[in-house]
Order: C-alpha cells, then sequence, then structure tokens
C-alpha cells in the first residue's frame, strides 16, 4: 500500500511539475518556500559527525505558537541537542523566524526550514540535511510518506499535543485500511485529551502507543505588562484611559459583517466604544476597509498614524504578531473562527489578560479549552450578531460581572497547566538520548 502511495504522489507530482514555473511566477505565498518545501535550498545546517538532533515540526501560526513552550522547554532538558524546527506555511515560519530564529540571541533553535512536500524526493533531501534522531510532530500535519521513510530510517516519530476532532475521525475512519498509512509510521501519540485518545484508539493505535498529557497550550508563558507599557500599548492603538474596547481576534470571511452589526448596536448605547478587529489573514484588511458595512463608521489601519487611529471608531490589526498582546487593552473579547465553520481560535490568549472570551458554536479544534471555560465561567457561546451583540452589551453594562468573567478565564488558564511536564516525562522513558 505505501508504494502504490508513493506512485501515486509521483505521478501527481509530474503532472503539475509543466506548471510550477508559473506557480512560482504567480503567487508570492508559493514563490517564498516552493523550492524549499521541494528540498532545494532549505537553510538548514548540516549534521556534525557525533551531535544529536530533534526534529520538531508545526503546521501553521496556531501550531508553531503552541510549540513554542515546547520548543524551549526540550532545549532545557537536552541543552547539548540541536532543534531543527520546521513549518509547512509561509506564515507559521515566519511565526517561529520572529519568535525563535537561530539568528536571535538565545534562541533554542540550531535551524529553521520548510517542512518538505510528501515526495520521496524531498522528503528524502530534507532529511538527508535534518538527519534527525527524534522526530516530534505537533497536533497535525501526518503525511505517509515521511512518516514510511522515517519509520524505514528507525527514527522515531511522536505526535505532541495530539488532538483529532469529531469532522477529522469521520475523514480518517472513511479512509478504511488505509488509515494505516497515516498512523503506523508514529512511534507513540500524546493525546490531549481522554476524548483524543480514544478516537486515535478507534483508528486503530495501539493503547501501548498512545498516553494522555493534557494540552501544552495551557504551559505557554503568561505575558505580564507593566502599567508604563500598557500605556505605551494605548498610545499606539489610540485608545484614550478608561474608554472601553472589543477586540475581535483572528476572524475569518463572513465573521467581520457579522462582528461590525453587533457593535453597531452596542454603540448606540456606549458612543465611546472602540473596535479593534484582527483578522486571521491581516492582508485581508485591504479588502474589508472597502466592504459597505463599514461605511458608518471612521476606520483606520494600527500602521496609520496616530492622528487616524485615535480618530477610528473600528481599527484593524494589519499585521502579524500584535494580536496576543492587544487582548491586554480590551475589556472582553471575541475569538474567530468560530462563527462560521472553521474550527475557532485560541481562546486562552485573552483569558490569560484575566479578559471574558466570546466565541461562536464552532469551536470543534478548542474543544477542551471551549468547556473548560465555559464550565469555569470565563466564556460565553453566541450563535450569530445578535447574540454577540446582546452578551457584548451586557458585559459593558455590567462592569463587575465582566471582571469576574475575566478573573474566572484566567483561574481555567492557571489550573490547567501541567503538560509539557508530562510530555517530557514521557519522551524521557524511551525516546531521548
Amino acid at each position: 500500500m505505501m508504494i502504490l502511495y508513493h506512485i501515486a504522489a509521483s505521478l501527481v507530482f509530474l503532472l503539475v511539475l509543466p506548471f510550477l514555473p508559473l506557480v512560482w511566477l504567480a503567487s508570492e505565498k508559493r514563490r517564498a518556500n516552493l523550492l524549499q518545501r521541494l528540498g532545494m535550498f532549505t537553510g538548514i545546517p548540516k549534521k556534525k559527525s557525533g551531535a544529536y538532533r530533534i526534529w520538531i515540526h508545526a503546521l501553521s501560526v496556531g501550531e508553531v505558537n503552541s510549540a513554542l513552550p515546547f520548543v524551549r522547554r526540550m532545549k532545557e532538558e537536552k541543552p547539548n541537542a540541536q532543534i531543527i524546527f520546521t513549518a509547512s506555511t509561509r506564515t507559521g515560519f515566519e511565526t517561529a523566524r520572529r519568535l525563535m530564529g537561530p539568528e536571535k540571541e538565545g534562541s533554542p533553535l540550531h535551524g529553521l526550514g520548510y517542512f518538505p512536500f510528501d515526495l520521496w524526493g524531498a522528503v528524502l533531501a530534507v532529511a538527508g540535511r535534518v538527519r534527525p534522531d527524534l522526530v516530534c510532530l505537533v497536533e497535525t500535519d501526518l503525511w505517509p510518506g515521511f512518516l514510511s521513510i522515517m519509520k524505514g530510517k528507525q527514527i522515531p516519530v511522536v505526535l505532541v499535543n495530539a488532538r483529532i476532532s469529531p469532522r477529522s475521525l469521520k475523514g480518517y475512519l472513511r479512509l478504511g485500511r488505509a488509515t494505516v498509512l497515516f498512523f503506523s509510521g508514529l512511534s507513540h501519540i500524546m493525546a490531549q485529551t481522554r476524548e483524543d485518545a480514544a478516537g486515535f484508539r478507534r483508528l486503530g493505535v495501539s493503547e501501548a502507543r498512545i498516553s494522555v498529557t493534557g494540552n501544552m497550550k495551557f504551559d505557554q508563558p503568561r505575558p505580564e505588562i507593566s502599567p508604563t507599557e500598557l500605556e505605551k500599548l494605548r498610545e499606539r492603538f489610540g485608545i484614550r484611559t478608561g474608554q472601553p474596547v472589543w477586540i475581535a481576534g483572528s476572524t475569518h470571511p463572513g465573521e467581520e459583517a457579522m462582528v461590525v452589526e453587533a457593535f453597531s448596536k452596542i454603540k448606540e448605547n456606549c458612543p465611546e466604544l472602540r473596535l479593534i478587529i484582527a483578522p486571521r489573514d491581516p492582508n485581508r484588511t485591504g479588502q474589508l476597509l472597502k466592504e459597505q458595512h463599514l461605511a458608518p463608521f471612521a476606520t483606520a489601519r494600527l500602521s496609520d498614524s496616530g492622528p487616524e487611529k485615535s480618530g477610528a471608531d473600528i481599527l484593524f490589526i494589519d499585521s502579524m504578531g500584535e494580536l496576543a498582546m492587544a487582548y491586554a487593552l480590551c475589556d472582553f473579547a471575541f475569538v474567530g473562527g468560530s462563527l462560521v465553520s472553521c474550527g475557532g481560535h485560541n481562546p486562552l490568549e485573552p483569558a490569560m489578560f484575566a479578559k471574558p472570551v466570546l466565541f461562536g458554536p464552532h469551536m470543534t479544534d478548542f474543544s477542551e479549552m471551549e468547556r473548560l471555560l465555559l464550565d469555569g465561567g470565563g466564556a460565553e457561546r453566541v450563535d450569530g450578531s445578535g447574540a454577540l451583540a446582546e452578551r457584548a452589551g451586557a458585559m459593558l453594562a455590567d462592569a463587575g460581572r465582566c471582571r469576574a468573567m475575566g478573573e474566572a478565564a484566567l483561574k481555567v488558564f492557571l489550573n490547567n497547566v501541567g503538560a509539557l511536564d508530562r510530555m517530557i516525562k514521557r519522551l524521557d522513558h524511551g525516546f531521548l538520548h
């Protein structure tokens, strides 16, 4: 079956090969990583004799952010190990470079690159540069060709912080016997929850190859901001001290219109309210500013000059890496990807600043956090712009309750740390040398 997979993947590549120069020329996004993902110009340093290497891979921005505390902890546990980090997407790679690029002083990384396309030659080329002793895949991004090659080289591959949504589980189950392509090459799976572990068992993974270690997103360092730093942040965003602020973070197409509709209703009773929107893809900002539903409001980008920002009703964050600290400014937050069927995004980012959280019904990628925050009283679920306006308006009208919800959200975060300790302990018992 694996031979057939490699043949099929190679045939597909040969079919698209004539079009690759056009893709390279036409798409700046693809141009940034096409050759690297084919195994050329990887930028990954060669391994010297006697070195011990750990290859950690994360798919995109969300997984890279999740992986950061894991990478740092691995370096603490194995200071002499060379950690090579890869991402699949351009935004994921740029996030990793910004947060922990090898050129940064004190970086835990020895090298940073792109994960190869699942083609026999590309995988061998990148793996030949890395030459790992251990591979850790963060959360998702399983590729049969890569896993089979690692297994053939007797290199252990561990899936850490593993999750499987009901939708993904159904998809894998539809593959029938072909699911063995995705999971037989994994040495061990460290699942976030018991439900995730049960899902992997349904897919044929033996009990001995599964551990429940928790979610390492709870182990990310809590950001701290001094009153002076907070004031500087307010100035940068054009916000006056005491002005009510609502942040809608990581929004997807279709959500901004619902958020703005809710904002327009609330603003009738709270004219001082400022809305900050951070699209998941900041490059969408230009198009969003042209949309008709924004016409009644003064708008600006974070990159605009000070006067433009201070006079704006709605401010768009138009660059990566700004949202996480921006949550310190808000009274409450809405976390996107949840009013549309995109699986949601990390609600812990506002929770760490003791901010109450609102999200929609589509939080399948963060179901455990959703449950904990709802049960703990730190979040509320809304199902559309009307409910969003109602719950956001209620928070603005009751400052005491708003603060209590924020404290409850922070308590949920603080009460669920410890996944990293369990992961490192499991790796020490059989995988780390």
